[in-house]
């Protein structure tokens, strides 16, 4: 706190400082009262915080009226005051009456003012002439004063001619401001100036031959170099010829001509160029090419300016002018260019593919012969335009997008309506290598970019984004940028290191969609409990199943029910019986009839065909559907038909004939006879059980286990792989079946031995075959099997009778009670074992004709997987050649050789 003393000395000034007009005459008075109001003036302690507020408002407010340069003085001389006037316990107290005595600080004072607060250095005034010369006299006789005179006649070594009085500085000053006269300064001669104006103009001259100075010659050299006419050089559409008529004067013509021709092969270089450049570009590769070829071009011409300016002021780098000296130091220049010549030739308009490979290859061919000009030429025009050529493909590999504006080799099928099942088959195609859309360097790598793409496509349409989709690390243009830093200190050549690269961006895109996509498929689409549903409905994964459903439908079958095969019947089989299933959704399974044939019951249910009017169906989700081709389901039912027929031929076998042939007496007097049919149904039973433990347990097992290894192998990196493991394998399944339509031959002879079986059991179990043991009405301990088989012409004589009698109701009930499963009918000028003997034979000669039909189908296989080794997966890889010939040796055995029988 100041003391009393220096406040009462302080008031009294500032009383002094302000008096009002009125008190001049009574200033003593005015003094004691002004004092007087002041010290008994009540007042509180200044709240130093509420100034600091009140500051800090001030600033935002002059922010806020942007005014942000008195917030900025206001904001240094605070922060100077915290400073250095912390000691001052009263500095609020100034502050607030500052900030009372304010009135609108901005439009009333400026910020400049503050400046003249400052303590300043004074400055000196600006020295003058009559000073200098006081403080150091100026010798009037020293050369640096004397002015030299010039005339036409006069040269650089001309003395300078010296004044007897040198004027003053102020003298010259004076003589600098008179006015010059222009036209005293060009009085030389006109006819003089011409004269050396036609001198120069060297092209005006007449004569064979004539001799033009090597200065002349070097600027028609670089104005030639630049594309302008010359005089010298004739430009003609097989490029520059030198004009025979000039020469250099002091060289002889043979040198002189040939350095011209040397100039004028450059000048055809860039003439070459030039013409290129000038032609119009519709590719934007082509066109930037043109423009980074343009850019080197500019390069050029920027070295011929500085050529012509060394001419112009006399400052060549060697002192003289030297045409060979400047052909020399225009090849040091133009070697891009000339590089630049020897690709354009096989560039093709608007071909931004045939650029890229020659680029490329001239690429390649420079780095492997440590070409650096011509590396460093093409290598940036080469990776920048495969950048910008390779935008759509990135965007394609990231994304699964086309872009239409800028088309490469994949292209988007403009099909409608599409369907979301053919996604990756028919959305999508990819260019053929004869159509030159794909580049030379990218050609291996084709298929791979399309599959990536295709996969990313597929996520994409699942509502899931591929894992690389904003990497922008991955792809073509990366790669040519990591080859372009590799090559510093690689020493492979430029093509296999960026293979090497490209290949591995590609690998690492492609594993991570595939992987992506194969976690989708299997925990949200369920993928493996698809195929499992397809085992368990087409490839008989379970007998127990399919023989509750089969045993009703091949006893409508023996019945001759015409309404066997109803497919809401059959739905509701396959419901009863799949309802417990965890992989087969009853929901999506579709039962097909078809009624074609115009054949009576009687005469379709004697054969195994009768089962293809019956196919089922399996519905399958659009994602699973772009795996498991419509094909392959029409190739599941062709297998599931094949083992449906043999079990039925066995169920026949074993359900019905075995009865009658150990249990019931046959009509034969003879015991061979009864051999003979016991042959002949062990035969039958043993062809049909060893066909089908093959099919099932060799073949479709067999199969199916490697098929779903293949799925799940770390080998299968892609979808495409996933498509063809599955299509093979069941091209492979359908064929080792005897189902494909290559081999239908041996289809027709497999179903006419199991058509065979079918008479078998229907000879063995005919009423002719049986004695009389049909029980009488009411007897409840005949033989019910016996009983129930009656031929079909007598069932046709009561049919007969009907027409002439009237049956009562209990009558009719009866005869459909007594409705047989057999409607064999045995002719009468035949023999029951004549039937069998004939079924043996047929049976024999069919069964020999498939086995041989096998082998020579399983040499065919064998040779074609010999040849095939090394191309992918295919039906070769599942050995069907090693399976038709297991299958043939175990057919064999149904025919014993060592043991040979009179009959």
């Amino acid at each position: 706190m100041a003391s009393t003393t220096t406040i009462n000395t302080w008031i009294e000034e500032l009383v002094l400082s302000l008096p009002p007009p009125s008190a001049t005459t009574d200033l003593h008075g005015y003094k004691d009262n002004f004092i007087r109001t002041v010290k008994h003036h009540s007042y509180g302690r200044t709240n130093q915080f509420a100034v600091d507020e009140k500051l800090t408002g001030l600033e935002e407010k002059l922010q806020v009226y942007n005014l942000d340069d008195v917030a900025a003085e206001l904001f240094s001389r605070r922060a100077e005051l915290r400073k250095d006037h912390n000691d001052k316990k009263w500095l609020p107290d100034v502050l607030d009456l500052l900030l009372h005595l304010s009135h609108d600080p901005v439009h009333h004072s400026r910020t400049e003012n503050l400046e003249k607060l400052m303590p300043r250095a004074e400055t000196p005034p600006p020295l003058k002439w009559e000073e200098i010369d006081a403080e150091d006299p100026i010798d009037r006789q020293d050369e640096i004063w004397r002015l030299p005179k010039y005339s036409d006649s006069s040269s650089d070594e001309d003395e300078f001619a010296t004044s007897s009085t040198p004027p003053s500085p102020v003298a010259v000053k004076h003589d600098l401001t008179e006015d010059v006269e222009v036209e005293s300064a060009f009085e030389a001669s006109a006819a003089r100036e011409s004269a050396k104006l036609e001198a120069v103009q060297f092209w005006h001259r007449s004569g064979p031959f004539v001799a033009v100075t090597e200065t002349q010659a070097v600027r028609e050299v670089l104005f030639m170099l630049t594309g302008m006419p010359t005089s010298i050089f004739t430009f003609t559409d097989r490029g520059v010829r030198p004009n025979a008529r000039y020469c250099l004067g002091h060289l002889g013509r043979t040198t002189s001509r040939s350095l011209l021709e040397e100039a004028a092969r450059l000048g055809s270089d860039l003439n070459s160029i030039r013409q290129w450049l000038r032609m119009p570009q519709s590719s934007a590769v082509m066109q930037f090419i043109q423009s980074a070829i343009n850019a080197l071009m500019m390069s050029f011409e920027l070295a011929m300016s500085k050529e012509h300016a060394a001419i112009l002021h006399q400052s060549s780098p060697t002192g003289v002018i030297s045409l060979l000296q400047t052909l020399q130091r225009i090849e040091k220049a133009s070697q891009s260019l000339k590089a630049v010549s020897i690709i354009l030739p096989h560039f093709i308009s608007n071909d931004p593919i045939a650029a890229l490979n020659t680029i490329h290859s001239h690429v390649d061919t420079a780095h492997a012969s440590s070409n650096s000009v011509e590396a460093e030429t093409f290598l940036p025009i080469f990776l920048s335009s495969l950048t910008l050529y390779s935008k759509p493909i990135d965007l394609w590999l990231l994304t699964g997008e086309i872009e239409t504006t800028e088309p490469f080799f994949v292209f988007e099928v403009n099909r409608k309506p599409r369907v979301a099942s053919t996604l990756l088959h028919d959305w999508f195609t990819l260019a053929a290598a004869k159509d030159s859309l794909i580049p030379v360097f990218l050609e291996k790598f084709a298929e791979r970019i399309f599959t990536i793409g295709k996969t990313a496509a597929f996520l994409r349409h699942l509502g899931r984004a591929a894992p690389n989709s904003c990497n922008s690390e991955l792809g073509v243009a990366a790669a040519a940028a990591e080859t372009a830093h590799l090559m510093m200190s690689s020493p492979l050549p430029f093509s296999a290191t960026f293979e090497m690269i490209l290949d591995r961006h590609l690998n690492n895109l492609l594993e991570a969609s595939t992987l992506t996509l194969r976690y989708i498929l299997e925990s949200s689409l369920g993928l493996t409990r698809f195929l499992d549903a397809l085992d368990y409905l087409y490839l008989a994964k379970d007998g127990v199943l399919l023989d509750s459903i089969e045993s009703k439908m091949f006893d409508r079958i023996d019945r001759c029910l015409e309404m066997w095969n109803d497919r809401f019947l059959l739905s509701d089989l396959l419901a009863e019986a799949f309802h417990n299933s965890d992989c087969v959704d009853v929901d999506a399974i579709t039962v097909q009839s078809a009624y074609t044939s115009s054949r009576s019951m009687e005469n379709r249910r004697r054969s195994v065909k009768i089962l293809g009017a019956v196919s089922v169906s399996y519905h399958v989700s659009w994602p699973i559907a772009n795996i498991i081709l419509p094909t392959s389901m029409v190739s599941y039912q062709r297998v599931a038909l094949m083992l449906n027929q043999v079990r039925r031929a066995r169920s026949l076998l074993e359900g019905r004939a075995y009865f009658h042939v150990q249990h019931m007496p046959l009509p034969f007097d003879n015991l061979n006879e009864h051999r003979l049919a016991r042959l002949i149904y062990w035969q039958l039973s043993h062809f049909a059980n060893t066909l089908y433990s093959h099919l099932t347990s060799c073949t479709v097992q067999t199969f199916t286990t490697t098929m779903r290894e293949r799925l799940q192998c770390s080998s299968t990196r892609s979808l495409d792989d996933m498509i063809a493991i599955h299509t093979h394998y069941i091209a492979a399944l359908e064929h080792a079946c005897l189902s494909s339509k290559r081999i239908k031959p041996l289809r027709d002879a497999l179903v006419t031995i199991l058509d065979l079986c079918i008479r078998f059991t229907d000879l063995v179990t005919s009423p002719s075959a049986i004695p009389d043991v049909r029980p009488a009405s009411g007897d409840a301990h005949g033989d019910f099997e016996a009983s129930s088989f009656i031929s079909a012409r007598s069932q046709r004589r009561r049919r007969g009778r009907r027409q002439d009698e009237d049956y009562s109701s209990e009558e009719d009930d009866d005869t459909s009670m007594e409705e047989g499963y057999s409607t064999f009918v045995l002719e009468q000028d035949t023999s029951l074992i004549e039937e069998m003997v004939k079924v043996r034979d047929m049976f024999r000669k069919h069964a020999e004709f498939l086995i041989a039909g096998l082998r020579a189908v399983a040499r065919g296989s064998s040779s074609s997987s010999s040849s095939a080794q090394g191309q992918g997966p295919g039906p070769q890889a599942w050995e069907v050649g090693e399976n038709f010939e297991l299958l043939a040796d175990s057919l064999e055995g149904v025919f014993p050789v060592s043991r040979k029988v009179a009959f």
